[in-house]
């Protein structure tokens, strides 16, 4: 399979097209990463009900028992709990981080160490969340599948 990227100036939105002959196993592996990232949920914004794709969200959290997903410039509360969001998007690249927070590992400005073994996540919005050290080994993991490489 070949990757051909084209930047295009002033387009309204990104997109991606797949042409094919057959589909291959590598082609239908390509889909179901994808498929997992195109996917919308539901939530309150200003006493709004709105939709988000999950792509947008930054992370996510648990706050006096509401779930609130934070994009870009936005903060939604959500219905599903921290537990069945992490389950039901890890393959979208979310990742546990807190026993309160999940974030977008395609979110992630960079990584820094802090005392007690924490880490400083910095978001490309900006925003900062500490990584709790017990959360650090499966984040890492999930962090180096994401970046398309194995564990040793």
């Amino acid at each position: 399979m070949r990757l051909i990227k084209t930047k295009e100036e002033n387009i309204a939105e990104n997109y991606l097209e797949l042409h094919y002959d057959k589909m291959d196993e590598e082609t239908s592996a390509v889909l179901e990463r994808l498929r997992g990232t195109l996917r919308y949920i539901e939530g309150i914004c200003d006493e709004k009900k709105v939709t988000v794709a999950i792509a947008d969200i930054y992370y996510i959290e648990t706050v006096d028992r509401k779930t609130f997903a934070y994009t870009k410039d936005s903060c939604i509360e959500i219905k599903e709990a921290l537990k069945v969001f992490s389950d039901d998007y890890s393959d979208a690249g979310f990742a546990r981080v807190s026993k309160s927070s999940i974030v977008n590992i395609y979110k992630i400005k960079k990584l820094q160490g802090d005392i007690n073994m924490r880490v400083i996540i910095f978001l490309k919005n900006d925003e900062k969340l500490v990584m709790n050290r017990s959360y650090k080994k499966e984040f890492y993991e999930k962090l180096k599948k994401y970046q398309g490489r194995k564990n040793k």
